[in-house]
């Protein structure tokens, strides 16, 4: 029996690291740099046993993309829950967190993403159910006073999905670092559907945050 759960606990740490060490490696280099063997090699393990815990590179880039998305919403949840925040310190806190995942990554990682539809129909399907909360959450921000009450934000929500698609579909990125967007490009929108009381707020963190 003991035996039996050593090996079960050294099988879930080493996924672990396989998905840890493949998170980094994508992201860093980009998806086709990265082979299952380069990864089989940085673990010291056999490709082998990489095969018998992920069938393909597709299915681990699929764990990967779920692991990060999971991480952002567990982290806001533990944010939420300890510190009781406003709806802007909320969009400060996963500001943050996005300025900090895309330090470093290689632009090549978003232009080969595209070529697994598997992965892209998940961040698709994702995104509108992420839609469906944002509904909850601007009304929270209307009645705390930080978003405008004349705004149509169903529009909004896919404005600003349309706004990442184009991002995307264009390849931005390559032309312009992918933080830079994300600041000027996402914060300036955010800024139109606040109140005068919410850009305030805003410029408040923002100064905190520096």
């Amino acid at each position: 029996m003991y035996k039996s759960n050593s090996q079960t606990e050294y099988r879930l740490e080493l996924r672990r690291k396989i998905l840890d060490t493949a998170t980094r490696e994508f992201r860093t280099k980009g998806i086709k740099a990265v082979k299952m063997d380069d990864i089989a090699n940085l673990l010291s393990v056999s490709k082998r046993t990489v095969y018998e815990i992920y069938d393909n590179k597709e299915q681990l880039l699929m764990e990967s993309v779920k692991a990060e998305h999971n991480s952002y919403n567990c982290h806001v949840e533990e944010f939420v829950a300890k510190n009781n925040p406003n709806v802007m310190e909320i969009i400060l806190e996963f500001y943050r967190l996005r300025m900090r995942s895309l330090t470093g990554i290689n632009p090549l990682y978003f232009t080969e993403l595209q070529r697994y539809p598997e992965v892209v129909n998940w961040l698709e399907t994702n995104r509108k159910e992420k839609d469906c909360d944002a509904e909850e959450f601007f009304d929270r921000g209307i009645k705390e006073g930080y978003f405008r009450d004349d705004v149509n934000y169903e529009l909004i929500t896919k404005m600003g999905g349309g706004t990442m698609d184009y991002i995307m579909r264009n390849q931005l990125y390559k032309q312009y670092d992918i933080k830079e967007i994300f600041r000027d490009v996402i914060m300036l929108f955010i800024r139109g559907f606040c109140t005068l009381k919410g850009i305030g707020e805003l410029e408040r963190l923002l100064k905190e945050m520096k």
